[in-house]
């Protein structure tokens, strides 16, 4: 409980907003990375449900049992959990004063707090939202990062400053993306530019 992530995600907050979380709100959650660190009075459940940091499998699959991701880090500038939960459809509720990642929420993604003095309200307007199912965090993610869209991005600037060292002609690429194997890669509803 006092390692690289204690800092890193902000734990002295984290520990603050659940206390919160479990007493005023009533929320359950799964803590990752945490097992054996102490929790605020009322959090029994979350002790139950703390793990060890988990492998990037059963990272994955956990995002389906989520309702939203909680991320109070701050030094931990745009963490990948979180473009990993938008991708999954999750909500997020995210620390504004995070070094990055703050660009990725929105109306559309979820909800942005200062520490535990405003979380409250943050969490009200979060589970409003959930409830009436106003936040599209996977349509938002794919339509603003996808491959294509930030591959197109991406070439523009590639040709903006190196264009005169590329033999292939700019109207010829729709978009550079990073190299991984492609086979039947089919877009996920990303807009086509």
């Amino acid at each position: 409980c006092d390692d690289w992530a204690t800092y890193n995600k902000n734990w002295k907050l984290a520990k603050k907003c659940l206390d919160i979380f479990c007493n005023k709100f009533k929320l359950k959650g799964l803590l990752i990375g945490r097992k054996g660190c102490e929790l605020p009075t009322g959090c029994s459940y979350m002790e139950k449900q703390s793990t060890d940091m988990l492998n990037y499998y059963d990272l994955q699959k956990s995002y389906s049992k989520a309702k939203f991701i909680f991320i109070p880090n701050e030094k931990d500038a745009s963490p990948r959990v979180l473009t990993e939960a938008l991708s999954h459809n999750l909500a997020c509720l995210v620390n504004k004063n995070i070094l990055a990642g703050w660009k990725y929420v929105n109306d559309k993604t979820g909800e942005l707090f200062s520490d535990e003095n405003d979380v409250s309200q943050a969490v009200e307007k979060l589970l409003e939202g959930l409830k009436n199912k106003t936040y599209k965090p996977r349509d938002y993610y794919v339509e603003n990062y996808s491959v294509e869209n930030a591959g197109s991005k991406l070439k523009n600037f590639v040709y903006k400053h190196w264009g005169d060292r590329i033999n292939i002609p700019e109207d010829k690429v729709k978009y550079i993306s990073l190299e991984f194997n492609k086979k039947d890669f089919k877009t996920c509803k990303s807009s086509v530019l």
